[in-house]
C-alpha cells in the first residue's frame, strides 16, 4: 500500500499592493537618492507644472517624474536630446508598478548624441540653402488632389481623412504607405516623396500638395525624419510639401526642408485644404452684400434720374427740338433717296429682265420658228415661180417639139418607112427586093412588099 507524498504547506499569499509596496521600500533603501547622468527623451511639460521624461542612454532608460515644487526651481527648460545630471530618488509608482526616479534637481551636462547629430545636420543643410525661404513653394489654396506619405495604420491617416471629409470633401486623397519608424524607414519615406515628385510617370496620379508625416513619439521614434536623405527628397520635390511630424513641440529636419510645417498631421490637413463650409458662408455673405449693393446703387440712380427729369424736362424739350426737326428732315431725305434708289433699281431690273427674256431659249426658238416659216414661204413662192417659168418653157419647147415631131410631119402628108429590122428607110439602097416594109402615116400604118426588080 502506497501513501501519498506529503508536500510542505504553501506560504500565505500577499496582495499586489503589498508586493508593490515591498518593492518600493526595497528600491528606496537599496538605491536611495542618487545623481544620474543621461539624455532626455519624451519630455512632456504639463499645465499643472509637472514634467515627465525618460532618462536614457544606449541600451537602458528609466522613467522620471519632476514635480512642480522642484521643477519650478529648475534654471533650464528641459528639451528633447539634452544631456543632464539629475538628482533623484529611486522608487516604484504603486498605481502602475513602474520603476521611476522622483527628480529633485537637474543640471545641464551638455548635449546628447542624437541632439548633437541633429544640430550638425541642420547646420550643414542650412549652409547649403535647403531651408532658404526663396526655395519654398506656395501651398495652393484650392487643391484638387493631395498625396499622403505616412503609415497605413494608426490614427494619422484617419485624422487626415476626417479633416478632408469635413472641410473639403471634393478633394481626392491618395495614400502611399511607408514605414515611419525603424531601421531603413527613412529610405522608404524619401523614395515615396520622389515618386510623387515624378508623377504621373511613376504610375501615381498627379497631386497639388504632399503631406509627409507621422504621429508623436520620442526623439528616437521621430529620428527617421531627421535623416539627410529625407530632407533632400523634400527639398527636390516638385510638389509643395507640408511636413507633419509629431506634436507641436517636436521639430525635425524634415520640418525645416518642407515648404510648410504643420504642428500635427490634423493641422497639416487643415493647412492643405480650404474650409469648405466657411467658404460657402463667405460666398453667401458676399452674394447678399452684392445684391444689397446693387439694389442700393439702382435706387440711388433711379432717384437721381427722377430728379433730373423733373427739373430738366422743359430744357430737355428745348434742347431736343432742333434735333427732332433735323431728324424729320433727315428722315424725309432718306425716304426720297430710298424711293429714287428703288426706282432706278426697278428700271435696271426691268432692263436686265428684258435682256434675260431676249436671251431666253423660248424667245430664240420663236425667232428661229418665224425665220424658218418665212424661209419656207419664200422657198415655196420661189419654187412656185420657178415651176411656172419651167412650165411655160416646157410648153414652148413642147410646142416646138410637136412642130418638128414626126407625127406632125405625117399629118402634113408625109410617111415613114421602116424595114423588117425597124430601121428607117432614107435611101433606096436600103430596100431589098421582096422585102416587107412598114409604112407609117398620120392615122396608122400598113405593110407593103417591094416588087421593084433589081
Amino acid at each position: 500500500m502506497e501513501f501519498p507524498e506529503e508536500t510542505p504547506a504553501a506560504p500565505k499569499p500577499i496582495t499586489v499592493k503589498q508586493l508593490v509596496y515591498r518593492l518600493r521600500d526595497t528600491v528606496s533603501i537599496a538605491v536611495g537618492t542618487q545623481w544620474v547622468v543621461g539624455e532626455l527623451s519624451n519630455v512632456k511639460h504639463h499645465t499643472s507644472g509637472h514634467v515627465h521624461f525618460t532618462l536614457k542612454e544606449q541600451g537602458a532608460e528609466i522613467f522620471c517624474a519632476f514635480f512642480k515644487a522642484a521643477a519650478s526651481k529648475c534654471p533650464i527648460r528641459l528639451q528633447e536630446g539634452m544631456k543632464v545630471h539629475v538628482l533623484g530618488s529611486a522608487t516604484v509608482y504603486p498605481d502602475r508598478g513602474q520603476l521611476q526616479l522622483v527628480i529633485r534637481q537637474v543640471k545641464a551636462a551638455g548635449q546628447g548624441d542624437l541632439q548633437t547629430r541633429f544640430l550638425e545636420l541642420k547646420a550643414k543643410l542650412q549652409r547649403e540653402g535647403l531651408f532658404d525661404a526663396e526655395h519654398k513653394k506656395k501651398i495652393p489654396t484650392f487643391p484638387r488632389a493631395i498625396g499622403i506619405v505616412t503609415s497605413p495604420t494608426g490614427a494619422v491617416i484617419q485624422d487626415i481623412r476626417h479633416v478632408l471629409e469635413r472641410r473639403a470633401p471634393w478633394v481626392k486623397a491618395y495614400l502611399l504607405p511607408v514605414r515611419v519608424q525603424g531601421a531603413g524607414a527613412e529610405h522608404e519615406i524619401a523614395a515615396a516623396v520622389r515618386a510623387w515628385s515624378g508623377a504621373p510617370f511613376n504610375g501615381l496620379p498627379p497631386v497639388d500638395v504632399l503631406i509627409v508625416g507621422r504621429g508623436g513619439g520620442s526623439i528616437e521614434d521621430l529620428w527617421n525624419f531627421n535623416e539627410e536623405t529625407v530632407a533632400r527628397a523634400i527639398y527636390e520635390c516638385t510638389v509643395p510639401v507640408i511636413s507633419a511630424v509629431g506634436h507641436d513641440t517636436d521639430f525635425t529636419i524634415a520640418d525645416f526642408a518642407a515648404d510648410l510645417r504643420a504642428p500635427t498631421p490634423t493641422a497639416a490637413a487643415e493647412l492643405a485644404t480650404p474650409d469648405g463650409p466657411e467658404w460657402l458662408r463667405k460666398l453667401s455673405r458676399m452674394e447678399q452684400a452684392l445684391h444689397a449693393s446693387a439694389r442700393h446703387s439702382l435706387l440711388r440712380s433711379k432717384l437721381k434720374l427722377d430728379v433730373y427729369l423733373r427739373g430738366k424736362l422743359l430744357d430737355a424739350y428745348s434742347l431736343l427740338s432742333p434735333y427732332s426737326q433735323r431728324l424729320d428732315d433727315m428722315e424725309e431725305t432718306l425716304q426720297n433717296a430710298a424711293t429714287t434708289r428703288v426706282f432706278h433699281n426697278t428700271l435696271h431690273i426691268n432692263k436686265l429682265e428684258h435682256q434675260l427674256q431676249m436671251r431666253h431659249p423660248a424667245h430664240r426658238n420663236r425667232e428661229r420658228t418665224q425665220l424658218l416659216a418665212s424661209l419656207q414661204a419664200g422657198l415655196s413662192h420661189a419654187a412656185a415661180a420657178r415651176m411656172t417659168d419651167l412650165s411655160s418653157q416646157l410648153t414652148l419647147i413642147q410646142a416646138r417639139l410637136e412642130a418638128h415631131s414626126p407625127e406632125q410631119t405625117l399629118r402634113r402628108g408625109y410617111a415613114l418607112v421602116e424595114n423588117q429590122d425597124k430601121q428607117l428607110i432614107r435611101q433606096t439602097n436600103q430596100v431589098h427586093a421582096g422585102e416587107k416594109l412598114k409604112i407609117r402615116v398620120s392615122d396608122g400604118c400598113f405593110y407593103v412588099r417591094d416588087d421593084t426588080p433589081q
